[in-house]
């Protein structure tokens, strides 16, 4: 049997797959798996680009705390001041800096180190202490990511990459739109790509919460 049709039926299958497991959730999110070399510079990856600049063409003012050396974004930062960030901050001084002055966001990239191994390596290279806390958020972020929620605007999207679908989730009033996985091969884990948008929920939830602070004011 010819390889090249095995290897594109077993494709079909899986994308099958993960359309029906979709449905069966209640989701109407795109799924797709593809495969790439790994290279530490997530976005020179070519279908990991693809997927960043696909949703960057659709945004005006775009935001990305961790972006290293990439300049796709409106406002970046990046930790190391050896990076071509227009800033070089702790991302959530930076996302704070930027909800001080009023900004609000169309897409905010969220590319924070997968795992506290690779969050020491960053602080290492900047002379900074990783302590408990910096272990206890990496992986969380929640802090980060509330923060990120105050910058965007209603049908914005947050587009995350990590080793898991966690993301901004449905309690800040987001839905997931899109996700990719690319493989790297051998030992290397998956790169998880998600697409989520902030939708009206979020308005309601912010409703709910006021409603239940006057309540318990009462």
């Amino acid at each position: 049997m010819n390889k090249t049709i095995t290897s594109e039926r077993a494709e079909t299958m899986e994308k099958e797959q993960l359309s029906s497991l979709a449905q069966s959730n209640g989701s109407t999110a795109a799924f797709s798996r593809v495969w790439a070399m790994p290279n530490s510079d997530t976005f020179s990856i070519k279908p990991i680009g693809g997927f960043v600049k696909k949703y960057l063409e659709n945004s005006e003012i775009s935001i990305d705390p961790f972006a290293r050396n990439s300049k796709l974004c409106t406002y970046t930062n990046d930790l190391n001041p050896d990076t071509k960030a227009q800033y070089h901050m702790e991302a959530l001084t930076f996302l704070n800096h930027l909800a001080g002055k009023g900004i609000k966001s169309n897409l905010v990239i969220f590319d924070p180190p997968y795992s506290p191994r690779q969050v020491k390596e960053v602080y290492n290279k900047v002379g900074r202490h990783f302590g408990i806390k910096d272990q206890q958020n990496t992986g969380r972020w929640s802090a980060e990511k509330n923060t990120i929620n105050k910058l965007l605007k209603i049908g914005g999207i947050v587009l995350t990459f990590g080793w898991n679908t966690i993301g901004m989730g449905r309690k800040r009033g987001y839905e997931i739109i899109e996700i990719m996985m690319v493989c790297h091969g051998g030992a290397h884990n998956d790169t998880i790509c998600m697409a989520e948008r902030k939708t009206q929920e979020q308005l309601r939830l912010a409703y709910n919460d006021q409603s239940e602070i006057q309540r318990n004011d009462r």
